[in-house]
């Protein structure tokens, strides 16, 4: 079988494992042929969770709340479920620039936030000024989402949404280092993100390749977590792609992302219960869960065991 797997962002150390075990070529044996394709193949003009959902991909990495809103939101509803999170710690942040005096998310009301064209982040966001006694009052401009962050670079907007491993490794190595804004800090729970998703009649089907998979991707990121350094001169080596030019960069970035991959217990993929639950409850509580008719979802009808699944990874004490 040949899985098609469309990443949620350009290659970077957030694929790390998913790199480690193609270029190991970790599924050896099995049949099992693995494709990954990048957002630049359209400019990210298509959202990895619709080409999930239309069929063209049968792996999608994408934050929890695209899965809610495919699954329960739209008026066409997709049988879309999580079947493993990247990483088990929160590394976005929403960033200001050092120079421009803006060290708290109140200061942050008037100014204007450069945006991704996608669900929540400017709701997230003006939770994020309110619960730091501001009014959450803020203006979105929506650039095209592979040119947010040199945009915000070059000021053209005030506050930006990135991931710390790589958009704020790029910016300190750039001089700048960023004041960074973390939900969790502010009393904001966030779901996993990205995860793996699939299709539930798709995984039904082919249950034992995507087991075969996701066992390989982690023992791939086992390794990238125990040895950042070797992992990052695998990447360079091996990934013909900008992003992966420069070696101190990657390995920078890799000692950054790498104590996120793995929970307590050192496994990888891994969901919680508490954490889904705890998201939606809080999604639901500020009427973030509203349907294409604009009926609202409660948080009580949402059944979470049906979001999720830690079965397809095998060897692992559920």
């Amino acid at each position: 079988m040949k899985l098609k797997v469309a990443l949620d962002w350009t290659p970077n150390v957030i694929h790390a494992g998913l790199y480690v075990a193609q270029i190991n070529n970790l599924w050896k044996d099995s049949g099992l042929e693995v494709e990954y394709i990048s957002v630049e193949i359209d400019n990210y003009q298509k959202k990895t969770t619709q080409r999930l959902a239309e069929g063209e991909v049968h792996i999608a990495l994408s934050p929890s709340e695209h899965l809610l809103d495919y699954r329960l939101l739209q008026k066409e509803q997709y049988p879309i479920k999580a079947i493993a999170t990247v990483m088990q710690q929160e590394t976005s942040a929403f960033v200001t620039l050092p120079d421009i005096g803006i060290i708290r998310p109140s200061q942050l009301d008037g100014k204007t936030y450069g945006g991704y064209k996608t669900q929540l982040e400017k709701e997230l966001l003006t939770s994020l000024i309110q619960q730091d006694s501001g009014k959450g009052e803020i203006n979105l401009v929506t650039p095209p989402r592979l040119e947010v962050f040199e945009a915000f670079l070059q000021k053209q907007f005030d506050v930006a949404w990135v991931f710390m491993p790589w958009e704020g490794v790029i910016a300190e190595r750039r001089g700048k280092k960023l004041n960074a804004f973390r939900l969790h800090d502010y009393q904001i729970p966030y779901g996993y993100s990205p995860i793996l998703m699939a299709r539930e009649d798709v995984l039904n089907e082919s249950q034992e390749a995507f087991q075969v998979f996701l066992e390989a991707v982690s023992q791939g990121y086992q390794r990238a977590a125990a040895a950042p350094e070797e992992t990052a001169q695998l990447l360079v080596s091996h990934i013909d792609h900008p992003n992966f030019q420069d070696l101190d960069f990657i390995i920078q970035a890799m000692q950054v992302i790498a104590p996120s991959f793995l929970n307590d217990q050192q496994q990888w993929g891994i969901m919680q219960a508490s954490r889904w639950s705890t998201y939606v409850q809080w999604l639901s509580e500020h009427q973030l869960l509203q349907r294409y008719d604009s009926r609202q979802i409660s948080a009580e009808q949402i059944n979470i065991a049906s979001l999720y699944t830690n079965d397809m990874l095998v060897n692992v004490d559920n």
